[in-house]
């Protein structure tokens, strides 16, 4: 008898599961970006899919979301993959409706660890924006300061009741 849900996933790869439930989150180095051989529910056969390697866990077959997004976070004036090798993302458990059900999927985030000067908490992307665009545009309108964006409101708002 089956004694595991864990164990009908592919045990080559990492999934939501592994990591834990909505909201869990791993941080996670990039070694390499390359195909790899592993089970298509659909065609019932092994196929070679895209594939994101880690230097702390298993290997995570690539959706086109989390494609997208290592491109956006490290390559997004290239087409090259490789740009995202030694860098650091943040794997997050995200619940999501697909295919009519409600589901545990793994989505790549970036990763900071940089904290807002006033407040101290470590700043997130918001608004559309990475961490890195948060930083500069905080720099630019703060004096310097790095701020999260919830600061640089505060911010913006005392310089404009002076």
């Amino acid at each position: 008898m089956l004694d595991s849900w864990i164990k009908v996933l592919d045990p080559n790869f990492i999934s939501a599961e592994l990591i834990g439930s909505a909201g869990a989150e791993k941080v996670v180095t990039i070694t390499n970006i390359d195909f790899a051989e592993c089970y298509d529910e659909q065609s019932k056969q092994k196929v070679k899919k895209q594939t994101v390697f880690f230097e702390e866990t298993k290997p995570l077959v690539l959706n086109k979301t989390n494609a997208k997004a290592l491109k956006r976070l490290f390559s997004p004036n290239s087409d090259n993959p490789a740009d995202c090798i030694g860098h650091k993302v943040t794997l997050k458990v995200e619940s999501i409706k697909a295919f009519g059900k409600q589901t545990d999927c793994i989505r790549i985030k970036e990763f900071s660890e940089t904290k807002c000067e006033d407040c101290k908490k470590v700043i997130l992307p918001a608004s559309g924006k990475s961490v890195a665009e948060l930083i500069d545009i905080s720099k630019r309108n703060c004096n310097g300061k790095v701020l999260c964006v919830a600061c640089m409101k505060k911010y913006k708002e005392s310089k404009e009741n002076e």
